[in-house]
């Protein structure tokens, strides 16, 4: 059974953590800071009327710490039931592995803080070091970071940020981020699912069918195939199939070779989807998902799995299985 790991860089090195424990994934937003903590917690950041302890990764697992810059990212992670938004340098990819590929660190690295590593896992040309949370933190460092939830104070974090400029940046995502409502947590279940945009429309695919994600690189354009069939593309020496999501949906334009790919496994059979953006991984309350709009043709509605709202924005959860599915596709 494969495991996906959310990917980010720390000092130009790559990590992953499971999307399984991922909530969300944001830009960073002004932090409150809380007086005499441990320099690993940078602050609070009030996100849809929930205040989330934020830690810089870096200072988290023995890094070097820089001043935080509008670049950074939060990743929202549920620990324990508590969640806490883990500040890194940037997000990068989705990747999608089965045990056997992740190597355990060594019992011999004696003098070796690695507690919080889970494994290794090699895809050329890097590697990427996964980290498991929940490990992260001694229990005295955990004692610490419940109190800290106790010492919130209204002073704004601005000293380390560069410019002006960039102060006014983190003060509007913080203002975006805390006037969103926050909901009754739904009972039930989650969908952890990759967000993404295609021409104006934002939809949205559950993360277990997500492999990875890679820029556009060369296609080979393939004969008598439907327009949306951008061509082929040598993927580890699997030659897959790469949609245009945006012909795929009606949207005319033409493929750019920096677009995003989406690499999917469907029932075994691996296919790229070229987007125009990959926005978030994001958790979202099954509670919160609508049935498509009457107003869409019933040939579109059996592809939709329901609609959400997040960031104000209206979400389209995609079936995959029947979106994606050979008969339609039309590919061998």
């Amino acid at each position: 059974m494969n495991r996906t790991f959310i990917t980010f860089t720390l000092l130009e090195q790559l990590y992953g953590i499971d999307s399984q424990n991922i909530i969300e994934v944001i830009p960073l937003p002004e932090v409150i800071p809380i007086g005499k903590s441990p320099d690993f917690i940078e602050g609070f950041i009030n996100l849809r009327g929930a205040l989330i302890l934020v830690i810089n990764m870096r200072e988290a697992i023995g890094l070097e710490k820089i001043p935080l810059s509008i670049n950074n990212s939060i990743i929202n992670v549920d620990i324990n039931g508590l969640p806490i938004g883990f500040v890194v340098d940037s997000v990068k990819d989705v990747v999608s592995v089965s045990e056997g590929q992740i190597a355990k660190p060594s019992k011999k690295w004696k003098g070796i803080d690695i507690r919080y590593i889970y494994g290794i896992v090699k895809r050329e040309p890097y590697s990427i070091t996964i980290l498991d949370t929940e490990s992260i933190f001694t229990e005295k460092e955990k004692e610490i970071i419940i109190a800290s939830s106790k010492k919130i104070t209204q002073k704004k974090n601005t000293a380390d940020l560069p410019s002006y400029k960039d102060r006014e940046t983190l003060k509007k995502r913080a203002d975006e981020f805390s006037k969103l409502t926050a909901e009754p947590e739904a009972a039930g279940e989650n969908m952890s699912a990759v967000m993404f945009r295609v021409g104006n429309e934002d939809y949205a695919v559950d993360v277990k069918y997500i492999l990875q994600t890679q820029k556009l690189k060369y296609i080979a354009k393939v004969p008598s195939t439907p327009e949306f069939i951008a061509g082929v593309m040598n993927l580890g020496g699997t030659i897959t199939p790469v949609i245009d999501m945006r012909l795929f949906i009606g949207v005319k334009r033409d493929v750019r070779r920096e677009n995003p790919v989406l690499i999917m496994d469907i029932n075994k059979n691996r296919i790229g989807a070229v987007v125009d953006e990959i926005k978030d991984v994001v958790n979202i309350p099954l509670n919160d998902v609508r049935p498509p709009l009457e107003s869409i043709s019933e040939d579109k509605r059996k592809y939709i799995y329901g609609e959400t709202i997040i960031n104000e924005r209206v979400v389209v959860i995609l079936k995959a299985e029947e979106l994606f599915s050979q008969s339609r596709l039309a590919v061998a």
